[in-house]
């Protein structure tokens, strides 16, 4: 059954990024949809064993069912695509888009990069912590809230991502993210480590805090 299957993958966290791709896989063509019903239906499915997945045409009845539940929690590396797979699923699924770096943004009342080289990276982790927080009590049904990619560095806000019920981390490899972090220069730099050392820091935590995993396969440009 898809509940089993699903539920399966919580258990392979530590060893999910050799192998879940073929799991991912099977799943979708169980299910007979897309890999952005699947990647974001199933983490609602998962958590009510009782409900059943309509892979067929959703009507109004769903979508008001689909505001009702607890909001999605997107984590992952920078780079790892949140941004891009978090429109996807509000899409597909109706729902509203929060990200929190713009939400950020907004707060600080300048971009990251800007005031990450004015004030330094534990002011941007303090004013994260607090826009974190808030975007979780305004946004707890109905919404996919997109994270940054250091959001898990902050102790407090493992503990706010462990808490919340729906958690979904976008995996992508390593060298991926570095080819394409590396074409884009507008993020701030690390503070001191580099792309490929922030990533195995990171990952305990990420495994810490993620109860699903959206798998990208190594090289595929097409997701």
């Amino acid at each position: 059954p898809i509940f089993q299957l699903t539920a399966s993958l919580r258990q392979m966290r530590p060893s999910r990024r050799s192998s879940l791709p073929g799991l991912l896989v099977g799943l979708r063509n169980v299910v007979g949809v897309g890999i952005g019903l699947f990647g974001w239906s199933h983490v609602y499915a998962c958590a009510q064993p009782e409900e059943r997945i309509n892979s067929g045409p959703r009507d109004k009845d769903r979508i008001d069912t689909e505001n009702n539940k607890p909001s999605v929690v997107i984590i992952g590396m920078r780079g790892a695509g949140k941004t891009t797979l978090s429109a996807a699923a509000g899409s597909e699924l109706g729902l509203s888009v929060i990200d929190v770096d713009t939400e950020i943004e907004r707060y600080i009342g300048t971009d990251i990069k800007t005031f990450i080289d004015s004030k330094g990276w534990k002011a941007f982790r303090d004013a994260e912590n607090t826009v974190f927080m808030n975007v979780l009590n305004k946004h707890p049904h109905g919404s996919i809230i997109a994270c940054g990619g250091g959001i898990v560095v902050t102790p407090s806000n493992r503990e706010l991502l462990k808490s919340h019920s729906r958690v979904v981390e976008i995996v992508r490899d390593i060298e991926d993210i570095v080819a394409y972090l590396e074409l884009d220069k507008t993020r701030p730099a690390y503070a001191i480590q580099s792309t490929r050392d922030t990533y195995n820091e990171r990952i305990p935590w990420f495994d810490e805090c993620a109860g699903w995993h959206f798998v990208i396969t190594r090289g595929d440009k097409n997701w």
